[in-house]
């Protein structure tokens, strides 16, 4: 215990003395394990101890400044200090010295080499005299020597606490993977973590884990930008068995000899596999402090992740996963991108030819169902595929907006992309009619095979999360014209509204340069007032 005195150096205690500080001594140990043994407040502690000491020490009062289990200054006191609050007191010089008609003895609290507060007695009179004044000190130092242990353990528990807190705070970053960058390097910081590895399931891909390596609290490798070849050829060879307790794989890849991990859960009914978190530092291993915080991070964590994959599954609903990664790393990405936006947006309308006809002869609403679950999966994928945004499924019919979310490109572009994923849906759709069920069942309704009709159109468009659901669509005469324009299209036919013919020419892309138009048509529609204008849209051979 450091203690600043005025006083000359102390002489060495003599033995009736040395014998009041052992009895000192063994009374104030004797109540902190009572104050720990019945889990007492800090508060209560002091409440317990102060008056005892006072009562041993002969002071009129004592009073302790240090921090409380929130980490804020308080002041504990017992007795009177010459009718003021002892707080400002403490913060004094230390040491012997007078106080108004009395004396007071105040020195550091530390605790590990860092101090904690200070400790005080006020005595009636004056008590300034060298040898009297160094019993006072040896007494106040010898109270201070105890209440190490009870301000160790309450400043461990409330700094674990407030790192805790802090991490979680990170952890809130919208942007998960800046978070858990902030979060390792602040625990390094903190506590000794030379090495730290986190691995995670995908939300949307389940098959596929993703990874952080950290080494003293800055990021090495992660499964994006900066690769590990050791470690995607781990993940590529066992895939999710990797995230098991206890697989040591993962462990022996890490090449050291003490690893330390926590695995990562979803917390519900039927606990789903998160990921894993390994942490190594060489032979040392790790202080039970640092053990009891990741564990603590560990379940902070999986609570993170499962909030960010629900994130992310809600997003996958309408965007492929590229664009998920992009919208994720902007931390407002909600309001800049997805909120209401008024853009000329490429829109795709794709019906399955002869359905009901189809559902007839599949008889059952599971293998209905199954049909088309098959069927638009490969086609939302083609969406993806060509930067299209998936928009909803009506009965059997595909929407898709391209545009959004991010707004890049020319209208050009845009149009090039819509109508090459169209080209795409119709070509993939005729080419399911290879597989022997679709064909016989097409034979059975006397259809030559499955196909689509496409209505393509641009058009000024609001688009963004709408309703209740919060799902991804757009609004617009245009998106109303082109539902009706792809109801005019026949088996395997493509109409093109006017906007989005104008739109490629010139384009230099050489399949797009290979596709012909019909004549320009117009054809009145329910509930829309003008006309129709479009082309008919013909492969090449």
């Amino acid at each position: 215990m450091i203690s600043t005195r005025t006083t000359p150096e102390a002489a060495e205690a003599g033995l009736e003395e040395l014998r009041v500080l052992h009895a000192l001594n063994r009374a104030v140990d004797s109540l902190i394990e009572g104050c720990i043994r019945d889990q007492l407040s800090l508060a209560q502690t002091f409440q317990r101890i102060l008056p005892e000491v006072l009562k041993e020490t002969g002071a009129q009062g004592i009073a302790v400044t240090t921090r409380n289990e929130e980490l804020a200054e308080q002041t504990f006191h017992a007795g009177d200090f010459g009718g003021v609050f002892p707080g400002p007191l403490l913060a004094g010089p230390h040491g012997t010295r007078r106080e108004g008609s009395g004396t007071r003895v105040s020195q550091t609290l530390d605790v590990m080499g860092q101090t904690v507060g200070h400790i005080g007695l006020y005595l009636v009179g004056d008590h300034t005299q060298p040898e009297h004044a160094q019993r006072l000190e040896r007494m106040l130092d010898t109270v201070a020597e105890q209440l190490d242990t009870v301000l160790l353990l309450v400043h461990t528990a409330s700094e674990k606490q407030e790192l805790i807190l802090r991490l979680n705070q990170l952890l809130a970053n919208p942007v998960f993977e800046a978070g858990m960058d902030q979060v390792v390097l602040t625990l390094a910081q903190r506590v000794r973590v030379p090495g730290f590895l986190l691995v995670y399931r995908d939300a949307v891909r389940h098959s596929v884990l993703h990874y952080r390596v950290y080494r003293n609290g800055h990021l090495e490798h992660d499964s994006g930008d900066k690769p590990s070849a050791e470690l995607d050829a781990l993940l590529r060879t066992h895939g999710t068995e990797l995230l098991q307790p206890g697989e040591e794989r993962l462990k022996r890849a890490l090449g050291q000899p003490r690893v330390m991990e926590a695995v990562l859960i979803s917390g519900h009914l039927q606990s789903e596999q998160l990921g894993r978190i390994l942490l190594w530092s060489g032979e040392e291993g790790f202080s039970s402090h640092t053990m009891d915080l990741v564990r603590v991070l560990a379940s902070t964590l999986s609570q993170r992740l499962v909030d960010y994959n629900r994130e992310r599954t809600h997003l996958s609903k309408f965007f492929p996963a590229e664009a998920i990664d992009e919208l994720l790393q902007v931390p407002d990405y909600a309001a800049r991108f997805l909120v209401g936006r008024d853009e000329e947006v490429g829109i795709l309308f794709a019906d399955l030819n002869g359905f009901t006809r189809l559902c007839e002869q599949l008889e059952s609403p599971a293998r209905i169902g199954r049909f088309v679950d098959r069927w638009s999966e490969r086609m939302v994928e083609l969406l993806w595929r060509h930067g299209g945004v998936f928009d909803k499924m009506v009965g059997d019919c595909i929407i898709g907006l391209f545009g959004p979310p991010f707004f890049r490109g020319s209208r050009r572009e845009r149009c090039e992309a819509l109508v090459r994923a169209a080209c795409d849906i119709q070509r993939t759709t005729v080419a399911m009619s290879a597989d022997p069920e679709v064909r016989t069942i097409c034979e059975r309704v006397g259809m030559p095979g499955l196909g689509v009709a496409v209505g393509l159109n641009l058009a000024p468009t609001l688009c963004g999360f709408f309703g209740p659901n919060q799902d991804y669509t757009g609004f617009s005469t245009g998106m109303n014209q082109t539902a009706r324009l792809q109801s005019l299209a026949g088996f395997r036919e493509m109409l093109v509204m006017e906007p989005v013919k104008q739109a490629l020419e010139g384009s230099q892309d050489a399949f797009l340069q290979s596709l012909t138009y019909g004549e320009l048509t117009e054809t009145p529609v329910k509930n829309v007032a003008k006309p129709l204008r479009h082309h008919r849209l013909h492969l090449p051979d």
